[in-house]
């Protein structure tokens, strides 16, 4: 289920010159939020890690792609077990003309075999977790609404810029608060075994 560049970056990429997009940039951009605003605030918990990873901390959103508070989107999961809906796409003045980054949840069947990549860094969620350089995703327990006995939550954070192993850690941490965010909304926190502190490496892992 990776996911890959959407047609709404290169819709956004077409909008820096239509009147009523944001403004504010020599690009057309307003890149008026910190790490702390972006996604509603659900990212406040990781802060250092979405500046870490973005290599800055100038971070903004666009009209037609307005970010999810967390109870908004839980009703869009409650209602919808098909279709998968970004729940923020954020933008950066260095990914510039494309999305920095999107996060999106879906209901999925699909679990990954965890520890079968080299390449990847999993982590302790159960029932999967895992992120490469530029994809992190997770797999968690929410028995709620739209969700049919045998599927899991799944989450996953995808970055158009490079990364690098050393950037795994913030990889998962971002993605963890949006997901707790999310979850705490669906009312399956206990469900999911998320936590606000990001989980840690499986033990023997890099």
């Amino acid at each position: 289920m990776r996911r890959k560049p959407t047609l709404l970056s290169f819709i956004g990429a077409l909008l820096v010159s239509v009147p009523g997009c944001t403004t504010g940039g020599d690009d057309g951009f307003a890149y008026d939020m910190t790490a702390d605003e972006v996604c509603q605030g659900t990212l406040a918990g990781s802060p250092d890690s979405l500046e870490a990873r973005a290599r800055g901390e100038e971070f903004g959103e666009i009209d037609m792609a307005p970010s999810y508070t967390p109870t908004d989107y839980a009703d869009v999961l409650m209602e919808n077990n098909v279709i998968t809906t970004d729940f923020c796409v954020i933008y950066t003045p260095g990914a510039y003309p494309m999305d920095f980054a999107t996060i999106e949840f879906a209901w999925s069947s699909m679990v990954p075999t965890p520890g079968h990549e080299r390449r990847l860094s999993y982590y302790d969620v159960d029932a999967y977790a895992s992120t490469s350089d530029q994809y992190a995703s997770m797999y968690v327990n929410c028995p709620v609404g739209a969700a049919p006995p045998d599927e899991l939550l799944w989450a996953e954070l995808a970055v158009q810029t490079p990364g690098s192993g050393s950037d795994h850690d913030d990889m998962i941490a971002i993605l963890n608060s949006a997901a707790y965010a999310v979850v705490d909304a669906l009312d399956c926190t206990e469900e999911s075994g998320l936590t606000p502190e990001p989980p840690a490496r499986w033990e023997g892992t890099t």
